[in-house]
């Protein structure tokens, strides 16, 4: 298997002990760890793309992307369902509304990453937390549970892989209103053991791990 890059919008961990989600609790304390900085604003397609272009970019607003962004370019890597654009980016291209479960988005994202990773490094991300939350945030506890399925579903076949989200849960419905701090999970340590990770040391670290690989 290829190195997986992993976001999970919105995950955060203030809701592990409330919403309990056991295959992610097993991984903080098996995994490196760190907590992801991102201030405002926090739109799903600058965040990400800050990662992809290793550089920070600001906006509030989806893109058109007529290139493929440098990340992807430089590891060879196949894209799924990246918000940067909306529909999402890649081999899956999903509307980032709540029309979409969050078990049909995760069944779907986790077949197409195995279906590819044997081949080619993978960069994917999974919305549900950051779409559904926003707008029915009682329900929170259930759509971590379909996320902790399915990231152990996944995380149990890859041996290299960084797991993050680029900021934490929704703080109202609002599209660039989250927390500031995301999660950072990996079999690589952070760049600073005492300082948190920036969006673009994400995509660098990606790139140093399929370099290696």
């Amino acid at each position: 298997m290829k190195p997986l890059l992993i976001g999970v919008d919105g995950l955060s961990y203030s809701s592990f002990m409330k919403c309990n989600p056991r295959f992610l609790l097993t991984l903080f304390s098996s995994a490196f760890r760190g907590v992801v900085l991102n201030r405002k604003p926090q739109h799903p397609a600058s965040s990400w793309m800050s990662i992809l272009e290793m550089k920070d970019i600001s906006g509030n607003s989806f893109y058109k992307v007529e290139e493929k962004p440098t990340l992807i370019k430089e590891t060879n890597a196949v894209a799924i369902n990246l918000p940067i654009t909306n529909p999402t980016y890649g081999e899956l291209g999903f509307p980032y509304d709540s029309n979409l479960t969050a078990k049909d988005e995760i069944d779907k994202v986790i077949e197409a990453i195995l279906d590819s990773l044997e081949e080619q490094p993978v960069i994917a991300d999974i919305t549900a937390i950051d779409r559904l939350v926003r707008v029915n945030p009682q329900k929170k506890c259930e759509i971590y549970k379909e996320v902790d399925d399915g990231l152990r579903k996944l995380l149990r076949k890859v041996d290299d892989f960084i797991l993050f989200s680029p900021y934490g849960e929704p703080k109202s419905d609002k599209m660039c209103d989250h927390e500031d701090y995301g999660v950072y999970l990996s079999i690589v340590p952070r760049p600073n053991e005492h300082d948190t990770v920036k969006l673009p040391e994400i995509g660098l670290l990606f790139k140093r791990l399929v370099s290696q690989s």
